[in-house]
C-alpha cells in the first residue's frame, strides 16, 4: 500500500505574497507491515540432568538440546502460541530470575522447594510427582528402612536437599558422597564405590531402561506434586497457563513425553 503525499512550492517576492503552483513533487512511500511472534521465556535449572534435561556445552555458550523438560516447555509454548525462548539457569539464579521476570516460567518446581519465594511468583496446577528412592543393585541387600543405610556411603547430587535424610547425614550415620550428578554416581554405584544413590523416581525410570541391574526402593522419600512458577512480571496470565497444562495432560501428551524416556 502506498501513501502519496504532494508537496506544494510557493514562490514568495519582495511586494506581495504570491500563491503559485509551481511544481508538485509525488514522494511515494511503501509501508510494510512486520508481525513479530511473541515469545515465551522458559527457564531450566541447568543443574539438573537426563531426563529433564540435556545441554550441550561448546568453547562459548550452553545450549539445551532435549530432554522431559524441554519437550513440555515447547508444548506449554505451542498451547500458549509463543515461541519457545530458553534460558538456562544455575540453582542459585532460578528464584532471582522469577522475581524480576527474566523469565516468563520455569517447571518442576514446587513451594517446599523455593520457600523464599512462596509469595512472590504465581503458582501452576499441579503436573506430576517426583519423589526420591534408594537405588542399588541386584547383587546388594536391600534395605528395609532408613537404618539400613547407616554407616553406608550413599550418593547424592552437590547443593541439593534431601529433607528426610539431612538429619541422618549431619549426624554422620549415613556417608554423604556429592557428585556432579546421577548419572556419575549411578556410574560410581556400578563400580561398587557407592553402596546406595538417591534419585527421583524420575529419574530412575530412565536409568533403569539403560542399566538394568538396578533396583530401587520405595521409603515415600521428599513426595511433592511438581508444579510450574509463573513471575508475576509475566504478560501470561495463571489462568492461561493453566488451561495449557490442562489441555497438555488431558491430551496425552505428558505422558507420551515420559514414556519416551521410559
Amino acid at each position: 500500500m502506498k501513501f502519496c503525499l504532494i508537496a506544494l512550492l510557493s514562490l514568495r517576492t519582495h511586494e506581495s505574497l504570491l500563491l503559485a503552483l509551481g511544481l508538485a513533487i509525488v514522494l511515494c512511500v511503501p509501508t510494510i507491515a512486520h508481525c513479530a511472534e511473541e515469545s515465551l521465556k522458559i527457564g531450566v535449572n541447568s543443574d539438573y540432568a537426563m531426563p529433564l534435561i540435556k545441554v550441550k556445552n561448546t568453547e562459548t555458550s550452553r545450549e539445551l538440546q532435549s530432554g522431559i523438560l524441554k519437550e513440555l516447555g515447547s508444548e506449554i509454548a505451542n498451547e500458549l502460541e509463543r515461541k519457545p525462548q530458553w534460558m538456562l539457569l544455575p540453582k542459585r539464579r532460578v528464584a532471582p530470575a522469577l522475581i524480576a521476570g527474566d523469565v516468563d516460567v520455569i517447571c518442576h518446581l514446587n513451594e517446599v522447594w523455593q520457600p523464599a519465594i512462596r509469595n512472590d511468583v504465581w503458582w501452576s496446577q499441579e503436573l506430576y510427582r517426583s519423589n526420591n528412592v534408594i537405588v542399588t543393585l541386584k547383587d546388594t541387600k536391600t534395605p528395609r528402612s532408613i537404618k539400613d543405610l547407616h554407616g553406608k556411603r550413599v550418593g547424592t547430587v552437590l547443593n541439593f536437599i534431601y529433607t528426610n535424610l539431612d538429619d541422618d547425614f549431619k549426624k554422620g550415620l549415613i556417608q554423604r558422597e556429592d557428585g556432579p550428578s546421577n548419572e556419575s554416581n549411578v556410574q560410581k554405584l556400578l563400580h561398587h564405590r557407592l553402596n546406595y544413590v538417591v534419585m527421583s523416581n524420575i529419574e530412575f525410570q530412565y536409568y533403569k531402561k539403560s542399566y538394568p541391574n538396578l533396583v530401587d526402593v520405595d521409603f515415600g522419600l521428599d513426595s511433592i506434586m511438581t508444579k510450574c512458577a509463573l513471575s508475576k512480571k509475566s504478560k501470561i496470565s495463571l489462568s492461561a497457563l493453566n488451561r495449557a497444562i490442562e489441555n497438555i495432560k488431558k491430551s496425552g501428551t505428558l505422558e507420551r513425553i515420559f514414556k519416551s524416556y521410559y
